[in-house]
């Protein structure tokens, strides 16, 4: 994954704020020194961020469509490069865009994190930024005496248990191009991000702040990962009646699951008993060339096909159900057939509609 051996080089917090009453800037207050992290919170921080980033449902690549000299990916190019005293001042330009792209009341202030660092196998340079929405809570605490109480904690943010966060990675594919948008792929994090609210609901982050968008081939990679995924099933040494459960996994996978993006890894791990069908699908993905990365689910293309789910057998005979009437109204399971004048015992389908005929044309 892109995400593993995370390495965290610097980091700088700056405060952004909701616009007032009367949607005027409220200033940012800029940090003015490095973080400082033990051990131990280094870990909790890349722990955070590998969490999130590895959340295939929540965490996807994006096209960069700004890479103009005022674009945030520009200012990534910069401070990759940059001495540690740059980097702290240079890095407020970070907090002047998130606050300009918060452009209408409603949108929470917050901490804005940016941090440098690297991934991946072989490791690459990365520029992170983080918008973490502060919250409450309680921490235990041992009194001299042996009991117990709960102090209250104000400003807590980056805990496990929250999703008040938004993540945006650049990551530096290939150093020597000269174009920022073949230099660098993007990646963000946002749990807010669903089927229905996908388009708006983090809009100002990934292209307001960011500068990115969503691909304009995930269409074309939705359509890929169902035909490739239906040839899989189709030659795959298993029972009909298993394949025939796969094929109802696919069309509950990109129709009924809410999630926004598609992954041959989740698709894998949700599906897939037997561990070696598992390494056997990625590895046919992988054959085919889909990215193993998470891919914005747009079903434009596929439309069609998940609309009716067909089962073909001989003498032209088919069986044609709405796809997602096909788990819930017929059972179909292989049985012996009578035997031929050779003794050979043929294999029948039983088919079990679960209604009576309304019908006959």
């Amino acid at each position: 994954m892109i995400f593993e051996n995370l390495s965290i080089t610097r980091i700088i917090t700056h405060e952004v704020f909701e616009r007032d009453n009367e949607r005027n800037i409220v200033p940012p207050v800029y940090g003015t020194s490095l973080v400082t992290l033990n051990p131990q919170g280094i870990e909790a921080f890349c722990s955070r961020i590998m969490d999130a980033m590895g959340r295939a449902s929540r965490a996807l690549e994006m096209t960069i469509i700004q890479a103009d000299a005022a674009s945030t990916c520009s200012l990534a190019d910069q401070l990759v490069d940059l001495d540690d005293a740059l980097f702290v001042t240079s890095s407020s330009a970070a907090a002047n865009k998130l606050t300009s792209a918060q452009g209408r009341r409603g949108l929470p202030g917050g901490i804005l994190v940016v941090f440098t660092g690297s991934a991946g196998h072989p490791s690459k340079r990365i520029v992170g930024f983080i918008k973490a929405e502060t919250h409450s809570g309680f921490t235990r605490q041992q009194n001299a005496n042996g009991s117990i109480s709960l102090q209250f904690l104000t400003n807590l943010l980056l805990t496990p248990q929250t999703k008040l966060y938004k993540i945006g990675i650049f990551v530096e594919s290939d150093p020597g191009e000269a174009e920022l948008q073949d230099r660098w792929r993007a990646f963000i994090y946002d749990d807010q991000i669903s089927v229905s609210n996908k388009l708006s609901a983090a809009q100002y982050f990934y292209e307001g702040f960011l500068g990115c968008a969503f691909p304009e081939t995930s269409a074309r990679w939705t359509r890929e990962f169902h035909d490739h995924t239906k040839d899989f099933i189709k030659q795959i040494d298993l029972p009909e009646e298993q394949k025939i459960d796969l094929h109802n996994a696919l069309v509950t996978y990109l129709k009924v699951d809410q999630s926004p993006t598609v992954q041959t890894s989740v698709f894998a791990q949700s599906y897939f008993d037997d561990p070696a069908l598992r390494d056997a699908y990625e590895q046919f993905m992988a054959q085919k060339d889909f990215p193993a990365t998470a891919i914005h689910k747009d079903l434009s293309d596929v439309t069609t096909a998940l609309r009716y789910r067909k089962v073909s057998f001989s003498e032209d005979i088919k069986l044609i159900v709405p796809a997602d009437k096909f788990e819930s109204m017929i059972r179909m399971e292989a049985i012996e057939g009578e035997a031929d004048g050779h003794g050979e015992v043929p294999t029948w389908t039983r088919i079990t509609v679960k209604d009576r005929i309304r019908k006959q044309e």
